[in-house]
């Protein structure tokens, strides 16, 4: 019997240090998957609150550097971002803003009234309805913001809140 235990036991430790490595490298190989993803913009459908229509990666103007915030109307950093971007609109307008949330639309249109970001003609609000933006871009906490150049390349990207002088010289570039 203490034969079969001093086997048993190293068997089983051994077997769970080999299912915890599988499992970290997989974790790893999906990190690296949804890296290589977003090097180029994803594909994407939301839904644009304004229009209620759907909004996909097809609808963005293809001749402008373009922002992808995804955020909160609730969050802090968010809303401190979007005064900073409001205080400087004006050195946003050669570029194509996309504001992506997952909180419902009356929310996303009071946060966009809210900041004054909405009616401008480069910034498109849109509700992720389906909660995928994390599966797109991988894992996002709000605010993340995705900078990509007009070939559609990725150029920066920022997890938490961005200052807008950064983003300003990344969209500049």
């Amino acid at each position: 019997m203490r034969k079969k235990l001093k086997i048993l036991i190293p068997t089983i430790f051994i077997l769970l240090i080999v299912f915890m490595v599988y499992k970290i490298s997989a974790k790893k190989i999906q990190e690296l998957k949804q890296i290589e993803q977003i090097q180029n913009l994803p594909s994407f459908s939301f839904s644009n609150i304004n229009t209620g229509k759907v909004f996909t990666d097809k609808d963005i103007e293809q001749n402008k550097q373009k922002l992808i915030i995804y955020f909160h109307p609730d969050c802090e950093f968010c809303q401190e971002q979007a005064t900073g971007i409001s205080k400087k609109i004006d050195d946003f307008n050669s570029f194509q803003l996309l504001f992506v949330s997952p909180a419902d639309s009356v929310a996303i249109k009071s946060f966009s009234n809210k900041y004054a970001l909405s009616g401008h003609q480069n910034i498109v609000f849109l509700e992720d309805k389906d909660l995928i933006f994390s599966t797109i871009f991988g894992k996002s906490g709000v605010p993340s913001s995705f900078i990509y150049n007009k070939q559609g390349k990725l150029v920066k990207e920022f997890r938490g809140e961005a200052n807008i002088d950064e983003l300003l010289k990344y969209l500049k570039d």
